[in-house]
C-alpha cells in the first residue's frame, strides 16, 4: 500500500491521495474507529477528492 512504485500515477498524485484519505478518515470518528482493509483503502484512494466516499 504505501509502495509508491505500485501507483499508477506520480508520486506527487500518489502523496495528494494519502492526504485526502488521511482527512477522510479523521472526519468524523466512525471512521477512524473502524477497521479498513487494504483493498477499501485502495479503493478510498482511487475516488477523486472530494467525492463522497459511499
Amino acid at each position: 500500500m504505501l509502495d509508491t512504485r505500485k501507483w499508477p500515477g506520480t508520486v506527487g498524485e500518489f502523496a495528494d491521495r494519502l492526504l485526502n484519505l488521511a482527512g477522510l478518515l479523521l472526519s468524523h470518528p466512525r471512521h477512524f474507529f473502524r477497521s479498513y482493509s487494504a483493498a477499501e483503502l485502495s479503493r478510498l484512494m482511487s475516488l477523486p477528492a472530494g467525492s463522497p466516499a459511499t
